[in-house]
């Protein structure tokens, strides 16, 4: 009798072994600790043969039971990332940032969306492309990546002006020549800069007032 169950067990272990070697049909793989076969879950897959099922990629997910292909996993659409492995719905692509654009599906990380660049801001979030960057105004700058807000643009100061629109940096203010002042903040034309008073003279550039 210990002979005949000894066989028996063999078999068994041969049997088991057959079909580790073998793997799953395609849509499944081996529950844990086991080599019985079962269905894929939601947001993985699995070819023929396969022992276990695969987990989609970050920036994927699928909804579908027994899928057979990556192709099964669906990337997040533009404006949308997910660093998550397996998701099972679209509720893991989470939009874009404000002040950044996604112009591809499929992003895996946040920083993956694009920034607006210095000089720019946007208050979206999940946006799509780079034209929702709101440049800055004349009379001021930005020298912030991926702003969120118009507060990040500052104006020029006093005794400088600035003509130019979406600018980056505080050098874009140019100053008011020698002999002329500007008292305005942020402006935005050379003519804000006026000529001193007589009796009052003003040897420096970019000076917000004259001297007597």
């Amino acid at each position: 009798m210990a002979a005949v169950a000894t066989m028996r067990l063999a078999l068994l272990c041969s049997a088991a072994l057959a079909i580790a070697a073998a793997g799953c049909p395609a849509g499944e793989g081996f529950a844990p600790n086991s080599t019985t076969c079962v269905t894929c879950g939601a947001g993985t897959w699995s070819t023929e043969g396969s022992s276990k099922c695969t987990r989609c990629q970050p920036g994927t997910w699928s909804s579908a039971a027994g899928a057979d292909s990556e192709d099964a996993c669906v990337k997040c659409p533009r404006g949308t990332w997910s660093s998550q492995y397996g998701s099972p719905t679209q509720a893991s692509c989470q939009a874009c940032s404000a002040g950044r654009w996604g112009g591809s599906d499929g992003l895996s990380a946040g920083k993956e969306c694009t920034a607006c660049e210095p000089g720019a801001w946007s208050a979206v979030r999940g946006a799509t492309s780079k034209e929702v960057c709101t440049a800055c105004p004349k009379g001021k700058w930005s020298g912030v990546a991926g702003a969120r807000a118009n507060q990040t643009c500052v104006s020029c100061a006093p005794g400088t002006w600035n003509s130019q629109v979406g600018a980056s940096s505080q050098a874009s203010c140019t100053k008011c020549q020698q002999g002329t002042f500007s008292e305005k903040k942020g402006a935005r034309f050379e003519d804000s800069c006026v000529a001193c008073p007589v009796g009052t003279y003003q040897p420096a550039v970019g000076q917000a007032n004259a001297s007597v």
